[in-house]
């Protein structure tokens, strides 16, 4: 089981596109969870937060092989993951992306097996 954490930092009046990228998300939710079943992830949890002058963008995923998961998004063909890295390249800043793996997993992940 692969789980990162991940750390994005909104580009500058990207604000209200990456709202816009979380209600596409939030539209497409049925269509999302199916594409999520097909890349063997189980969760993608996303945040919005204000820290000083910027925005964040947190975002947590539980995936079988967060490699596979990742190569088969790129790859599908499929329109909602075209449109979830067209927002990204448009909201989210790549010189300000950090992420995070767990030091310590505590739980029942036999329930995501």
């Amino acid at each position: 089981m692969d789980i990162m954490l991940c750390k994005a930092r909104v580009k500058p009046g990207k604000e209200e596109l990456t709202k816009e990228w979380i209600a596409f998300l939030l539209a497409n939710k049925e269509e999302g969870e199916k594409t999520l079943k097909n890349e063997k992830e189980h969760l993608e949890i996303y945040f919005m937060q204000k820290e000083s002058e910027d925005t964040y963008l947190y975002f947590f995923v539980l995936a079988d092989d967060l490699e596979h998961a990742s190569e088969v998004a790129q790859s599908s063909g499929n329109p909602l993951d075209a449109k979830h890295f067209e927002y990204m390249a448009a909201c989210i800043d790549p010189e300000n992306y950090s992420i995070m793996k767990p030091e310590l997993v505590f739980g029942d992940m036999s329930v995501f097996s």
